[in-house]
């Protein structure tokens, strides 16, 4: 004999017992209380948020024959719409019935007089699948309503309604439930029926129904079928194929110790127990946040998986690190939707995660002893950062056979070419909203200037940010930031800005590393941390050459190009 489901035997049958939505619980009771129950609801909002539940208690307590406890769950109207029997109360699912001949007859029905209680309720569900005859012909009656009747849409899906409908209703929009509401009514109803839940299990079904009553209560019945009624957290790693919790710290851990003969590991065992790796990354990007947050407060309250230990354990990677392997999962979730094989989209993720907790070269083994004159992009005094990216020209004369001099050209590049967000951040400390508003006129009157030229057309690839008193700040996609940071072009684009009025040195970064400088200058500011700003250089001109040295210089390149013993110069006039 097949028994009832939880979410049927705990469907809300008071309005004190639907969890989660109490701004509605109060409007819809003050309105039954006061008698100014309007024509027409529509409750908006995820799946089993509550909307039918609502629906059912309102269409009751309009009906329910002791108005002061409406509804009393124990007059003749209560229980025959508790029974399904009431027969002014018609549920329709607009899924099944979504012709416009059904609404007509709907319309036909709703004129007739209520047969037992006070109104006729119509509580239409998924009212978006109406066909848009149906969908006209129901606006007709939401317009010149009879007095008895009342209408309750329910939807998840309200965009698709005729905004002439929605008008026509007073709209509710419930929300996703809080998983720790949803944690506490599991462990209510566990006690009532007599089986064991654990707290940590409780919270992991809250969080798998992603906010909604109905789904946690379905996981919950499926779980105490396969625990036989003791249900642990690890009975639901093993019903959902997730991993626990000590095994996504053990995975983190070796993807910051760079083991990644080990991860490949744990990766291929999550593949063969059925891991859905997709909530393995949700469930990592958590425990990364909480070890952002126990670093910055120290506080183990306001952590959300990890435990005091796990999270300090993790803080001690950086905040820089954390960021970045947020960004990578967050990327890899991105690309499930595209990708055949989830588990190699995933296993891609943490190599990536590994690549970046490798360090960079030393800087001094990188950056020639000597410079030219004018070839220095930004001055980082105070700072211990080094830029992330040099790319210099050194040009040195050496003795050719003791003959000739010949122009060596020799380049220098660092591994990325992308300023990190602690530089951007020393970049943001100078700037402020009175550079911002009149630097942008200016950058927007460059990006349309005419005729147009290449960099008019760069300005149109880059979003402009933030400027200071030294500094204006760009965003773009890796690639126009790559071409635009080039050495050269960057000192010109530059001078063009300088140029026209605006004689501040030009950052270019993704919008990744701003947004992560942006976070980071405003947890810095709250905790008055903010770092010394950056001091910044610009380039310098070069004196102009005169004639002579012109054709010096266009004698020289002919000779280096030739050789000397192949050339032979007239003098003007022989």
């Amino acid at each position: 004999m097949s028994t009832v489901a939880l979410y049927q035997k705990y469907r809300s049958r008071t309005f004190d017992e639907i969890v989660g939505q109490e701004y509605v619980v109060r409007a819809i009771r003050n309105a039954v209380k006061e008698n100014k129950v309007g024509h027409a609801y529509l409750f908006c909002g995820p799946r089993g948020t509550g909307k039918t539940s609502m629906a059912r208690l309102l269409a009751r307590a309009v009906n329910c024959q002791n108005p002061s406890l409406a509804p009393c769950n124990e007059c003749p109207d209560c229980l025959a719409a508790i029974e399904g029997t009431h027969p002014d109360i018609i549920e329709i699912n607009a899924a099944n019935e979504t012709h416009v001949e059904d609404i007509r007859d709907l319309i036909d029905r709703a004129r007739l007089s209520p047969m037992m209680g006070h109104h006729k309720i119509y509580i239409i569900d998924e009212v978006h699948q109406l066909s848009s005859s149906a969908a006209s012909a129901l606006l007709k009656i939401l317009e010149e309503p009879p007095e008895h009747v009342i209408f309750i849409l329910a939807t998840t899906d309200p965009q698709k309604l005729l905004k002439t409908i929605i008008s026509r209703c007073q709209r509710f929009d419930f929300s996703r439930v809080d998983t720790s509401k949803i944690r506490d009514h599991l462990l209510s109803i566990a006690e009532k029926e007599g089986f064991t839940l654990d707290e940590a299990a409780a919270m992991k079904i809250a969080e798998l129904a992603d906010g909604g009553m109905r789904d946690s209560l379905s996981i919950l019945e499926q779980a105490r079928a396969y625990g036989s009624g003791v249900i642990t957290e690890d009975v639901i790693d093993s019903i959902f194929g997730l991993a626990s919790s000590s095994e996504r710290i053990s995975l983190l851990h070796d993807i910051l110790d760079g083991d990644m003969a080990e991860v490949l590991k744990r990766l291929s065992s999550c593949e063969e127990h059925g891991v859905d790796v997709q909530r393995l990354s949700e469930d990592l990007i958590t425990a990364l946040k909480d070890g952002l947050i126990f670093r910055y407060t120290g506080s183990d309250a306001l952590l959300h998986s990890l435990t005091r230990e796990q999270a300090a354990g993790l803080s001690d990677a950086g905040s820089d690190v954390l960021l970045s392997m947020i960004d990578s999962l967050m990327k890899a979730q991105e690309r499930f939707r595209f990708s055949r094989s989830a588990a190699t989209v995933f296993e891609i993720a943490c190599l990536e995660m590994m690549a970046q907790k490798k360090p960079a070269p030393a800087v001094s083994e990188k950056i020639p002893a000597e410079k030219p004159a004018g070839t220095e992009r930004v001055s980082r005094v105070k700072h211990e950062t080094v830029p992330a990216a040099v790319t210099e020209t050194v040009t040195e004369k050496t003795e050719n056979n003791g003959t000739s001099d010949r122009s060596v050209t020799e380049t220098v590049t660092e591994e990325t070419n992308d300023l990190t967000s602690e530089e951007v951040l020393s970049i943001l400390v100078q700037c402020a909203k009175s550079f911002r508003s009149v630097d942008g006129e200016a950058i927007r009157a460059l990006a349309s200037s005419i005729p147009a030229n290449r960099y008019s057309a760069l300005l149109k690839q880059l979003n402009f940010c933030t400027s200071g008193p030294d500094a204006i700040i760009f965003t773009g996609t890796q690639s126009a930031v790559h071409l635009a940071s080039e050495p050269g072009f960057h000192r010109e684009f530059y001078f063009y800005l300088k140029d026209h009025g605006l004689d501040k040195m030009p950052f270019l970064v993704t919008a990744d590393v701003y947004e992560n400088a942006v976070s980071r200058f405003r947890t810095c500011y709250q905790s008055g941390t903010l770092p010394e700003p950056m001091e910044v250089e610009r380039y310098r001109r070069e004196p102009e050459k005169t004639e002579e040295e012109k054709t010096i210089d266009i004698e020289q390149k002919v000779i280096d190009l030739f050789g000397k013993e192949n050339i032979s110069i007239v003098e003007e006039g022989e």
